[in-house]
């Protein structure tokens, strides 16, 4: 009962963070946003919580970190599957305890592939939210692998026991388990309470981390904030902020461009972007089905501008806060140092308005 529990909730938490990568990037983006963005939104509603959909680490500005998430998923499903493959081998020859390959090296590395697995999505997918989950999941693993030592103990007995012997758990040295020790040791001797102190720790840990990266993201990243205008500006270009800021001059002397930036009561947020793949990926991530964006009459290449504006209940507070929620309402391509071309972006263009990353 245990177990099957267990999985189920590591299953539904995996598909949490795949299916928003999936249905992003197709046609069911709108049915999904429909039911998944409210989800978020709830959260994004309520104070002290508005922080859990936000990303920590950068997903619009590099290519290189979600790559090395898709590198790291890669390496987590290759080795899941061929534990696997020793598994249903040994059984089919009817061995016994599987002794060799990974489970020489350690007792569980089924479980320490598919939490690698689960990193790669992490890094590719980077919310807060999902760093809970992927947390919560780790030591929905660690409840399995016990269980499951119950069982092989009750069921193969010594040769179990024996198999046991000097292989750690899920990684060489134990390092968990040494720091365990290590902090809690002599003042905490029952392996639970040790456990559950471990968990809050780990998660309390994991989520500050997750704040600090998410500052080193920012500031990694060129950005500008005026705060006398209310705009704030984040650049994916290769220039620094002067360029930046030279673009947003540019745009404001375009009549439309600042007609509609003295409408707006609250912030604005400009990504700057370079060709049509980056400004069609925000348009994507804000929610806009693929189908209407390929319909967008953008050029292939260029400098474009995406305005966004603040919906949050803090429509006032620091435009680069975690707490932030934004939409698209524009795009300007520029020709060189003018505005060539301005596409208005109505709201039920985006589906469900998701979370989306700042940078």
């Amino acid at each position: 009962m245990v177990k099957s529990f267990m999985r189920a909730v590591g299953f539904l938490a995996y598909l949490l963070i795949t299916l928003e990568m999936i249905f992003m990037v197709t046609p069911f983006a709108l049915y999904y946003y429909s039911a998944y963005s409210p989800f978020l939104s709830a959260a994004s509603n309520v104070r002290g919580l508005a922080w859990l959909p936000a990303f920590f680490l950068p997903h619009l500005s590099t290519e290189v970190i979600p790559s090395m998430g898709g590198l790291i998923l890669l390496v987590g499903i290759l080795g899941f599957l061929i534990g696997a493959v020793q598994i249903y081998y040994a059984k089919f020859r009817k061995r016994g305890v599987v002794k060799r390959g990974f489970y020489k090296r350690v007792r569980h590395p089924q479980y320490v592939f598919l939490g690698i697995a689960g990193l790669g999505l992490l890094i590719i997918w980077p919310r807060f939210i999902l760093l809970i989950i992927y947390i919560n999941v780790l030591w929905f693993y660690y409840v399995l692998a016990r269980n499951e030592e119950v069982r092989m103990q009750s069921r193969y007995g010594d040769a179990y026991w024996e198999s046991m012997q000097g292989v750690p758990m899920f990684l060489p040295g134990e390092p968990g388990r040494r720091l365990a020790q290590f902090l809690f040791g002599w003042w905490i001797s029952g392996r639970k309470l040790r456990s559950f102190v471990l968990y809050c720790l780990s998660l309390a840990g994991a989520v500050g981390l997750s704040f600090v990266l998410r500052n080193l993201s920012l500031t990694s990243t060129t950005h500008v904030t005026l705060p006398d205008e209310k705009v704030a500006a984040v650049s994916f270009l290769s220039g620094g902020t002067t360029q930046l800021s030279e673009l947003i001059e540019s745009a404001k002397r375009d009549r439309e461009i600042e007609t509609r930036l003295t409408q707006e009561n609250g912030w604005t947020l400009v990504q700057a972007l370079q060709g049509i793949r980056s400004a069609t990926h925000v348009m994507i991530d804000a929610g806009m089905p693929v189908r209407q964006v390929r319909a967008l009459p953008l050029a292939a290449k260029g400098i474009k501008l995406v305005f966004l504006r603040r919906e949050d209940q803090r429509a006032d507070g620091n435009p680069f806060e975690a707490e932030a929620r934004w939409r698209p309402f524009l795009i300007a391509e520029l020709d060189g140092k003018s505005v060539s071309h301005v596409i208005n972006l109505p709201a039920k263009f985006f589906a469900g308005n998701p979370i989306m990353p700042t940078f």
